[in-house]
């Protein structure tokens, strides 16, 4: 991850020279809202900080509390992902997680997680100047620990980039998975690697997977093609072909963000979904669309297929993502 786009002044309470700039300036200024703490005696004025997106706070509070450390930490699980960039489908909060080694023992306080687990030096690596679990890694912390459709988001962002290069990225988590053996949560972490797919190109597209297979759906296609007598209608995020159903993640990212509307206005992304759809339809496909709340409910998301006739069974598991 690069560092933020434009230089931000962080002061630090500890390391203050000038004697007419005391502690106690910053935090009354705290106080009346003209500055943010962003940790221990670290400050940054609230308008530069109100215009950080959400990733760039991250970086900047875990460069707070490296600067405040006498020994550089390694950052590790939700850290690290913040690091690394790799998006995720819930809410991560603002706790700092360190790994602070076996030996050590995890003496979490406050907002600070310290993770008793060994890790390699292999499976260190610096990002933006500050020292954290590599992306694997980081992978298979979250996915032995976390909720399964954060992990499989974030494991699926690893092995679209820059590729995707499935089987080699795949293999690499596997061998991040080894070396950090014994470990709490080993199965469930293999269960993520089996049921993660590069080919996903959004955590509502994870999220929504994960759902299908916790339901017992049969497994989809995932980005097929389609085409009709006019040329290429495009891809379709989810695809069920003995049932004729194409399924639509609809993120409002595709409406709201100028860059993925290609100089288009909002209502023509629309207009075109309506044209595509159509021609979806045409073939004799049914098409289902669902939002991000129709994912995190899980319920509407199943009775949305379901009744366009996606059989759903709980007791049925994708054969290659089961585990023994």
């Amino acid at each position: 991850m690069s560092s933020p786009s434009t230089p931000v002044r962080m002061v630090l309470a500890r390391e203050l020279i000038d004697h007419a700039e005391t502690r106690q300036q910053h935090a009354r200024a705290a106080r009346r809202g003209t500055e943010v703490r962003i940790g221990r005696g670290a400050y940054v004025d609230r308008d530069t900080w109100d215009a950080l997106p959400p990733g760039e706070r991250d970086v900047l509070r875990l460069r707070a509390y490296a600067r405040a450390r006498t020994v550089p930490p390694v950052f590790s699980h939700w850290s690290a992902v913040a690091l690394h960039g790799l998006p995720f489908a819930g809410e991560k909060g603002e706790e700092i997680h360190i790994a602070v080694g076996q030996s050590a023992g995890g003496r979490s306080a406050g907002r600070i997680r310290a993770h008793s687990i060994r890790v390699p030096a292999e499976d260190i690596v610096e990002v933006a100047g500050l020292r954290c679990t590599s992306r694997e890694r980081t992978v298979m912390d979250i996915a032995a620990s976390g909720r399964l459709p954060d992990a499989v988001a974030i494991t699926d962002a690893v092995l679209r980039e820059p590729g995707p290069r499935d089987e080699a990225d795949r293999e690499a988590l596997l061998g991040a998975w080894l070396r950090a053996q014994p470990q709490r949560g080993h199965r469930r972490a293999l269960e993520v690697v089996a049921l993660a797919d590069g080919r996903a190109e959004s955590p509502l597209e994870s999220l929504s997977r994960v759902v299908m297979y916790r339901s017992g759906m049969p497994k989809p296609e995932l980005q097929r093609a389609f085409s009709d007598g006019r040329g290429s209608i495009g891809f379709a995020d989810f695809a069920w072909p003995d049932q004729r159903v194409i399924g639509e993640a609809d993120g409002a990212v595709k409406y709201l963000d100028t860059a993925m509307r290609g100089g288009r206005s909002a209502e023509q992304v629309v207009v075109d979904e309506k044209v595509r759809e159509d021609r979806l339809r045409a073939l004799g496909w049914r098409v289902v669309r669902w939002t991000w709340s129709d994912a995190h409910r899980e319920a509407p998301l199943v009775a949305a297929l379901t009744a366009a006739g996606v059989p759903a069974d709980p007791t049925h598991r994708w054969i290659d993502c089961a585990l023994p």
